[in-house]
């Protein structure tokens, strides 16, 4: 599966360049595992991917926060955009996807007023 969707977003997006497959980061003493990180060149900035077989959980948003600080934090470099993570879910309650991404979207406002 991880295969197909590399050979998809290749294809489909020139801009992207495939970077790893299960791409491995360090937060503190823990090992965590990316499934599939690419490098937009019109966006300057990495892409995470993230593929879930089942419903979506609000868990994967903390996950995925986590991944992007720790590439922001090691990978990235100065000039580059912060990183950008998508998350593919089989199924998802539109709700639970609604509630989940509220706290995320009332702790950006939060950070850029103060």
């Amino acid at each position: 599966m991880k295969e197909n969707l590399k050979n998809f977003i290749l294809e489909i997006g020139k801009d992207f360049s495939f970077i790893g497959n299960e791409y491995r980061v360090q937060v503190g003493n823990h090992d965590y595992y990316i499934d599939l990180l690419f490098y937009h060149r019109g966006l300057s900035c990495l892409v995470v991917f993230e593929l879930k077989i089942g419903e979506f959980k609000p868990e994967y948003i903390g996950k995925m926060n986590l991944y992007l600080e720790a590439l922001d934090r090691e990978v990235k470099k100065q000039t580059e955009n912060p990183s950008v993570g998508v998350i593919l879910c089989a199924s998802k309650d539109d709700e639970v996807v609604e509630f989940a991404l509220v706290e995320v979207f009332r702790l950006q406002w939060y950070l850029s007023i103060h």
